[in-house]
């Protein structure tokens, strides 16, 4: 089990999912709000999730849209205060990942959510989130140690949130959970993977282990994302696709780096 501190604290594997009460505990969580969407609920992803977590958490959100809207996030955010929650799990794509780092800006900040995104200049009045652990299901967001993040506002615009403290406070990357994954999401995600650790590489940002973190990403990606795109239940190319995507990080550490 490979423990990886970046932006954000990886725990990496096979397996990796079952881990998720001692790193919740960790961050200070008790009483997780689950986000994810309908088709992890229904092809079974979702219980996995909630058997390793033992105890039910505070609420489950399951309606997350492909692009995330403001009016979901909203949903969500009221269902969050309901429930009690203390923390949140994002568990999917980047979509997931992308309203549940909404949910923890609503439910902190006051406001209109617009402010807050970087349209407004609002980097500077984002502060501190509930801890946010993320779940990926897919090999190539990156959201997961991202410090952004991109919502459908009200008027229409797609408004895209940047700050340090949008950064997961931890992830768990199980390869488990991208076996099957359709062959065409695979090669979509895949690709999303590499233009990130291409970003790490080509930005004018000086940062030497970003960019070598990139370069690793690249040759990952290009070894053994045919295979996994091939053959859904190869379990070698799936983990070493996951492990690409966590090199996703590079573009982040530089991003962040360009923010400080």
């Amino acid at each position: 089990m490979a423990q990886m501190n970046y932006l954000t604290a990886c725990t990496f594997d096979f397996g990796a999912l079952a881990q998720t009460p001692k790193v919740l505990k960790a961050q200070g969580g008790a009483r997780p709000f689950v986000v994810t969407d309908p088709g992890l609920k229904a092809n079974g992803v979702l219980d996995k999730l909630l058997a390793a977590l033992g105890a039910p958490p505070a609420g489950v959100f399951a309606d997350t849209p492909s692009n995330p809207t403001e009016a979901a996030c909203q949903n969500a955010a009221d269902a969050y205060r309901a429930s009690g929650a203390d923390s949140i799990i994002a568990l999917g794509g980047g979509s997931s990942m992308d309203l549940a780092k909404a949910v923890g800006l609503i439910v902190t900040h006051e406001g209109p959510l617009a402010r807050l995104g970087a349209a407004e200049r609002g980097t500077k009045h984002i502060k501190k989130l509930p801890p946010l652990i993320a779940v990926p299901t897919t090999a190539g967001t990156g959201s997961e140690v991202s410090v952004g993040a991109v919502v459908i506002l009200e008027n229409g615009r797609k408004e895209t949130f940047i700050s340090p403290f949008l950064i997961p406070s931890a992830a768990i990357c199980d390869p488990e959970l991208t076996l099957g994954l359709p062959a065409g999401l695979t090669a979509a995600t895949g690709m999303d993977a590499m233009t990130h650790c291409i970003e790490a590489v080509l930005s004018p940002v000086v940062h030497p282990p970003a960019e070598a973190i990139g370069l690793d990403g690249v040759e990952r990606v290009g070894a053994h994302l045919e295979r996994a795109v091939k053959d859904g239940g190869d379990r070698d190319a799936r983990w070493r696709s996951s492990k690409a995507s966590a090199r996703c990080t590079g573009s982040a550490m530089r991003l962040a780096a360009s923010m400080s």
